[in-house]
């Protein structure tokens, strides 16, 4: 094996086929440059995702029960043996030779970025969809209700022919970014389970006197769901929660509870609120060794992402 400067992380559930479509595409357009490490969150499907970990020359870890992407994407990150790490949903699909190559010089050039791609939409089976292909997102901050708040909107706009893009918030099942850089800034520390992962981080990129960019040059293929729950247990509750775990963790005491007030309005609030509690304790240590690092007031994210929503380009 070459000497790999680019780390894939895949962490999954019950994804059958899809794994081995997704490692052999990155085999095929990227050879042995791209380490590729395969996490299964305790899949019960019956299928030998170890053989195709072998197959494909992919480190291999399996969990005993489910932790949810945003734990298995931590892991990731920490057992990761180079800078540069990108992180993929299982069902993708890859078209350009040397796009590995692409993502490390654009790291490079600027290491206090977290990354995106241009997602492309695709069907069951990896066929194209003919939606919009996106590129980045902006975030959903003045949605009265809780379900449509914190939301990532996708923004199909190109914004300007450069190498990569200002976005306020990263979209697409795949996010680039040198380790030292989340580290410094705790990443996912927070979420629980499912849901939620994009706004957290790319809030925090920012907020911490990086920013988010998508990279122009490089187009991956991403086969969505269209409706169908995720492979984790629970996702709404769990996905309410990492809603508020977010307020929690970017926002001050009166945002904190302006999503208290919007939470109260959801069926599953007590739920919610049980998930919390039993959390809090978590959470709370996170938002003080975020502010240890925040660089940023949470206005200025706000007014970027105003902005960009109002078709305005921006910039860190």
């Amino acid at each position: 094996m070459t000497n790999p400067k680019l780390t894939a992380v895949i962490c999954f559930a019950n994804e059958g086929d899809e794994v081995a479509h997704t490692v052999r595409g990155i085999r095929d357009t990227c050879g042995d440059a791209v380490d590729i490490m395969l996490i299964n969150d305790a899949s019960d499907d019956g299928r030998d995702y170890e053989a195709v970990a072998n197959q494909y020359d992919c480190r291999y870890f399996a969990n005993d029960t489910q932790v949810g992407p945003a734990h298995c994407r931590h892991k990731g990150l920490m057992w990761a043996k180079t800078q540069n790490v990108i992180f993929l949903d299982a069902h993708m699909r890859f078209y350009a030779e040397g796009w590995h190559d692409v993502v490390n010089q654009t790291i490079e050039h600027d290491p206090k970025a977290l990354y995106c791609t241009r997602s492309k939409p695709l069907r069951p089976g990896g066929v194209p969809s003919g939606a919009a292909v996106g590129i980045g997102a902006s975030v959903r901050m003045d949605e009265p209700d809780f379900e449509n708040w914190l939301k990532a909107d996708w923004n199909v706009r190109p914004r300007g022919d450069m190498p990569t893009t200002y976005v306020p918030c990263v979209l697409g099942g795949c996010y680039a970014i040198q380790r030292d850089f989340m580290v410094s800034f705790a990443g996912y520390r927070g979420l629980h389970r499912y849901g939620g992962e994009e706004p957290l981080i790319s809030i925090k990129a920012w907020l911490v006197g990086g920013s988010c960019q998508v990279i122009n040059g490089v187009e991956i293929g991403h086969i969505y769901r269209g409706g169908k729950p995720a492979p984790w247990r629970d996702t709404i509750r769990y996905f309410h929660f990492n809603k508020l775990a977010t307020a929690r963790i970017v926002m001050d005491d009166a945002g904190f509870a302006d999503a208290i007030a919007k939470l109260d309005a959801v069926p599953n609030a007590a739920n919610v609120r049980d998930v919390y509690k039993s959390r809090e304790a978590l959470v709370n240590t996170a938002r003080r060794d975020f502010m240890k690092v925040q660089r940023r007031p949470l206005e200025d994210f706000l007014a970027l992402n105003a902005a960009f929503r109002r078709g305005e380009p921006i910039s860190r």
